[in-house]
């Protein structure tokens, strides 16, 4: 949806005003947003984000979570020193061996911030393409598999499919990269010219 102000950039706000018993609905960009929040008096849109993500919090087993946090905050990294809990104060890690030392709260810390324990972002350039393949197909056979643990067999079918697409396209790079250059039939070996060897 786009920004029915500007009508350039997509919609991330949808503001609803009510004037003298009238309401008015629009669905704005940040930008356009921005310049609507300096009309309105009063209303601090700063710290919409956190009020919202605090109520969702508390809805959804925010008491659980604590009670987890509490568990693991006595951890300890046995090559630095750090404790979980000073990392949840932190944010930073104290070494690389913290990682195997916290493995188990920061793997449902990973979940519950980006929804995955895996990276499916962007592979820099210099990494083999077929990297972010078997990614994408890893992460398709999650979602296979919680489709059809709730029955949604039609988007299990298209999983699968796209899945089995994504397999052949990498056996094909991957045979591409087995054959060698001087093995690769050039245009002139193909018409029975002679090739310069």
């Amino acid at each position: 949806m786009m920004c029915e102000d500007c009508g350039i950039r997509p919609a991330k706000f949808h503001l609803m005003t009510i004037i003298n018993g009238d309401r008015v609905e629009r669905n704005l960009c940040p930008t356009c947003m921005a310049k609507h929040q300096k009309k309105i008096p009063g209303i601090d849109f700063s710290n919409l984000a956190g009020i919202l993500n605090s109520i969702l919090e508390n809805k959804t087993g925010a008491s659980e979570q604590a009670r987890l946090d509490a568990e693991y905050e006595g951890l300890v990294c046995e090559q630095c020193g750090m404790t979980y809990g000073e990392f949840q104060k932190c944010g930073m890690l104290g070494c690389a061996a913290c990682y195997q030392a916290f493995k188990t709260p920061m793997t449902a810390l990973l979940q519950r911030v980006h929804g995955n324990t895996q990276h499916a972002g962007r592979v820099p350039g210099g990494v083999h393409s077929g990297t972010s393949i078997r990614m994408n197909i890893d992460r398709l056979r999650q979602k296979l598999q919680k489709a059809i643990e709730d029955e949604e067999y039609e988007q299990a079918a298209k999983l699968r499919d796209t899945i089995r697409a994504l397999t052949a396209q990498l056996e094909r790079k991957e045979a591409d990269i087995k054959v060698r250059p001087h093995e690769r039939i050039t245009s002139e070996d193909e018409r029975g010219g002679d090739a310069d060897v």
